[in-house]
This record gives C-alpha cells, sequence and structure tokens, in this order.
C-alpha cells in the first residue's frame, strides 16, 4: 500500500519544485552592474548558489569553488541576501565581499536587500549555515535543489544528471 501512495507524492513533489521560478529581482552585482534575475541566465540552465548569513556566505564560497571547477561550462551565480544586516553595516559587508571574491566572479557575484523571505521559500530555507543550491531552467524555474555547508560528491552527481536534463533541446 505505501508504494502506492508514494508515486502520487513524488509527482506533487514535483510538479510543486517545477512550477516555482526566480522571482524578478532587480540588483546589483559585486562589481557594480546592473542585473535583473532571472533574465540574467534566460535562455540556458544556470546554478543559483544562495547563502542568508555570514556562516552561510562560507559555506556558499565552499559550493561555488567546486561547482565553478565541475561545471565550468554552465553560469554560475552566487547570491548574498543582505536584507537583514544593518543598513549602516552593509558598505562594510560589500566591501569585505569585494575584496575576498576573485575580480573574475563579481559579475556574477549578487547582492540582494530585498525579498529575502521569497528566496528562503524558494530554497527551501532551514539552516542559516548552510549554501542553497538551485538549478533553474532557460526559464528560471527551479528544477532542482539542495542544501548544506560543503558540497559532497552524491549532490554534485545530482546536479551533473539534471543539468544534463536540462540542457537537452
Amino acid at each position: 500500500m505505501k508504494s502506492y501512495l508514494a508515486f502520487p507524492v513524488m509527482l506533487l513533489v514535483a510538479a510543486s519544485l517545477s512550477a516555482q521560478v526566480i522571482p524578478h529581482t532587480e540588483a546589483e552585482t559585486l562589481s557594480g552592474k546592473k542585473i535583473v534575475l532571472p533574465d540574467a541566465a534566460s535562455g540556458h540552465p544556470a546554478v543559483f548558489i544562495v547563502g542568508f548569513s555570514r556562516a552561510g556566505g562560507d559555506s556558499s564560497g565552499r559550493w561555488g569553488k567546486q561547482l565553478r571547477q565541475e561545471f565550468s561550462n554552465v553560469q554560475i551565480y552566487s547570491v548574498a541576501e543582505l536584507q537583514d544586516a544593518p543598513k549602516m553595516v552593509r558598505g562594510m559587508i560589500r566591501h569585505s565581499m569585494r575584496g575576498n571574491i576573485p575580480q573574475n566572479e563579481q559579475d556574477t557575484f549578487v547582492v540582494l536587500y530585498q525579498d529575502e523571505d521569497v528566496w528562503k521559500k524558494l530554497a527551501d530555507f532551514s539552516d542559516p549555515n548552510d549554501a542553497y543550491i538551485l538549478l533553474v531552467d532557460s526559464a528560471g524555474r527551479i528544477r532542482w535543489r539542495t542544501h548544506g555547508k560543503v558540497p559532497d560528491q552524491r549532490a554534485v552527481n545530482a546536479l551533473r544528471n539534471e543539468i544534463g536534463k536540462n540542457s537537452e533541446p
């Protein structure tokens, strides 16, 4: 009996996941360029690595390093959600991030000061110390997600599989 219930539940989860879309978000990259998400990634799959705290940012850095090595053919965006940071220290946080993020990654490192609740819902937020990894298709629909403090090979392999599915015509 349990196996009969599992299939409809899996379909429901897949349907709700595919219905979620990265929200229209105007932001700025660490390099100072204006960017609109998910428009910047339209036309091809992309990975968003989202951090919601200082520790989450550290986790995002570990994930970003690994995923950029593994997936050089996929656009990868890092997203720092700073809505809860006091306004008077946001400039210092941004300045510190610019000093720590390689110049060649700053055009795809997005700093957000709004919509934290929306991004947390999309990421299925549970731990502020984790990085949240979202794979989106060419239309900005979320096709896969995971989270953690460090990338593990199972998650990287699952992401590789999903990227393959979403790169096919």
